[in-house]
């Protein structure tokens, strides 16, 4: 996987999901193929440990084992100093990760997965130390996501916790070839320790990852690499 940066170009990679929404403004059809799951590479081996105080820099990428870039994005179901999200924020170091999932408006997985994140992600993981975001990239018709088709969303899937937006696709790397819905768990030492892009249905992917990470004996405190 390439590095993550602010700018993307498109990947060339063939996948499952919902694939490429294009920009002819006409709605793509739902593919509920099998998802693709990064086993990727396992974290370092903890040689000590540190407790994070503020994010590690770099470098970055877009595999499990790596460093995760933080961003900043609007959410569009807050207002005033909340409606700017920063994945390295105050929160960030007082959770036990954060579990970040990618969707498009016209991605039929995506509306099943958001139905669905109340009560089988957030309710489920109350009080653990699990933070979850979730980022719009593209309307129904295929172009850059607008307020009014995020707010309708969260309005929609009665979503509580960050609803943002990204117009400029700057989360491309992590949904190659627009396969939504993409999700990423990251620790709260900034090191992706889980990804998958491609359909799914009920969760039980993410929910298995996180509870993976939250028995891992070495967090909260962080592995010295």
């Amino acid at each position: 996987m390439k590095t993550l940066a602010y700018a993307f170009a498109l990947s060339t990679f063939a996948l499952v999901g919902c694939g490429d929404s294009g920009t002819s403004g006409v709605t793509p059809t739902a593919d509920a193929g099998s998802p693709v799951v990064d086993v990727g590479v396992t974290p370092p081996t903890d040689t000590g440990v540190v407790v994070a105080e503020t994010y590690p820099a770099g470098p970055y990428g877009s595999s499990v084992g790596r460093l995760f870039r933080p961003f900043s994005l609007t959410a569009c179901n807050r207002e005033g100093d909340e409606a700017t999200w920063r994945l390295d924020g105050p929160d960030f170091f007082t959770s036990q990760l954060t579990v970040i999932s990618i969707a498009a408006a016209w991605c039929v997985p995506c509306q099943r997965e958001s139905a669905q994140i109340q009560a089988q992600i957030i309710d489920r993981y109350a009080g653990q130390g699990v933070r979850f975001v979730q980022i719009l990239v593209q309307n129904v018709d295929g172009s850059a996501i607008t307020r009014p088709t995020c707010t309708a969303w969260a309005t929609r899937y009665g979503i509580t916790f960050p609803e943002l937006m990204d117009p400029m696709f700057i989360t491309q790397p992590f949904v190659p070839m627009t396969a939504f819905p993409g999700n990423i768990i990251v620790d709260r030492c900034g090191r992706i320790r889980w990804r998958q892009y491609g359909a799914e249905t009920g969760l039980t992917s993410i929910r298995t990852a996180i509870d993976e990470v939250l028995a891992d004996p070495r967090y909260p405190a962080c592995p010295i690499d």
